[in-house]
């Protein structure tokens, strides 16, 4: 996770709160400036883990950790162009620039911005430790750090996804 996490130890109480949640804070272009315990785990041992859009394009696990990643993919299209359309976010071009130079995939479905039906909100992974995953995510803005978001991603209770997160929690505890 990057280290340039904004001073707010209120917004980092909270994330670290949710325990059952694997938490991230993003900026404006996605970058994960903090996540809790159980958000580091679950993006534990992915080589760009950094930013969210990085992860999806450029990470050789991508397609494995996302099992539905096509539509992963579209969605993540899908939130770049609303940020694009929002105005100029600091670091967005050097983004773009590494995303159409290092992707192929993503200069397809970019210039084709496909859209996506759920894959913002419902998350299938393949976690190397836990295995199969699937994950709601709820997108919150942050009023007081404009631009940036947390996402909270939580298993249906009583689920295996829901045994399966609780074990990432446990193991990720038990190494810190």
């Amino acid at each position: 996770m990057n280290s340039s996490f904004p001073s707010d130890p209120g917004l980092r109480g909270l994330m670290d709160d949710w325990q059952d949640l694997a938490v991230l804070l993003c900026d404006p272009v996605m970058n994960v400036r903090a996540a809790n315990d159980l958000g580091a785990a679950l993006l534990g041992g992915l080589s760009h883990a950094d930013n969210l859009f990085r992860l999806v394009f450029l990470d050789p696990a991508a397609t494995e950790f996302f099992t539905e990643w096509t539509h992963i993919a579209a969605a993540a299209i899908d939130v770049l162009h609303t940020i694009v359309a929002e105005g100029q976010a600091s670091g967005l071009d050097d983004l773009l620039g590494e995303l159409t130079e290092g992707s192929r995939d993503f200069r397809r479905i970019y210039a084709g911005h496909d859209l996506s039906s759920d894959a913002r909100r419902v998350k299938r992974l393949r976690h190397p430790v836990v295995g199969e995953l699937t994950l709601f995510c709820d997108v919150l803005d942050v009023v007081r750090l404009p631009g940036y978001r947390v996402l909270a991603l939580q298993a249906e209770p009583g689920s295996p996804s829901e045994h399966s997160l609780s074990l990432l929690g446990s193991l990720a505890a038990t190494a810190s």
